[in-house]
């Protein structure tokens, strides 16, 4: 089963509330999942959040919405990410930030099946991503 998990918290440090804001008859987030819903090869779409009392809006907004909501510790994305994936049961996640109105659900498309076809631990849509350890390739093999 893949997994959309959508990231989406109120705290934004340069615009907060910026999930829930308005862009023309919609909550960013709400044109966040419509677009993630479209991509074929997702089994489900989640929105992971925080447990802060900030983000109850959040839960609010996909209860109206019919998304399922995960919620964790805000500082610990990584295990909110962990818990949510396996609540859902997943097998691969796709992960996407709620900040991000113009996901391509043919780019995300796109990625899953070259992430299906090559057995790769790892998959992205920016060529190469940037993590922690410095620069990684596009797609990572697992290792024997």
């Amino acid at each position: 089963m893949i997994v959309a998990i959508i990231q989406a918290r109120m705290s934004s440090t340069r615009l907060p509330g910026k999930v829930l804001t308005s862009i023309g008859d919609q909550p960013l987030l709400g044109c966040v999942v419509r677009r993630t819903r479209r991509a074929g090869t997702l089994s489900k779409v989640v929105v992971a959040t925080s447990d802060r009392p900030a983000d109850d809006a959040i839960e609010s907004f996909c209860r109206l919405e019919g998304v399922p909501c995960f919620r964790g510790d805000e500082r610990d994305v990584l295990d909110r990410y962990y818990q949510a994936a396996r609540s859902h049961g997943a097998e691969a996640v796709v992960r996407v930030t709620a900040d991000c109105p113009f996901i391509d659900p043919a780019v995300i498309d796109r990625v899953v099946a070259a992430y299906l076809r090559g057995g790769y631990d790892y998959v992205a849509n920016i060529n190469p991503p940037l993590s922690p350890m410095g620069w990684i390739p596009r797609c990572s093999r697992p290792t024997p």
